[in-house]
């Protein structure tokens, strides 16, 4: 099992994942967005990651700046939660 770590933005996706025992995890690539309003290609190459390193969970960085404010896409994230 391993755990796959996004981190959403604007016009890239930090793309992470873990070792199989879960000790470490480390960068593995960044998804380049075409559009902010089209997520299909950046969710068809995320998608193969999973399988290749067969993900059983995902974990989604929750975007703040260094004074803890939360960003714009932070808000837009705690929307798609509730």
């Amino acid at each position: 099992m391993r755990i796959l770590g996004l981190d959403y933005g604007s016009k890239t996706v930090g793309v992470a994942v873990s070792d199989e025992l879960l000790f470490t995890a480390q960068g593995l690539e960044i998804v380049r967005r075409q559009s902010p309003n089209k997520l299909r290609q950046s969710l068809a190459r995320i998608e193969e990651i999973i399988k290749e390193y067969n993900v059983e969970r995902i974990v989604l960085g929750y975007p703040k700046n260094l004074w803890r404010i939360t960003r714009w896409n932070g808000l837009y994230l705690d929307i798609l939660r509730t």
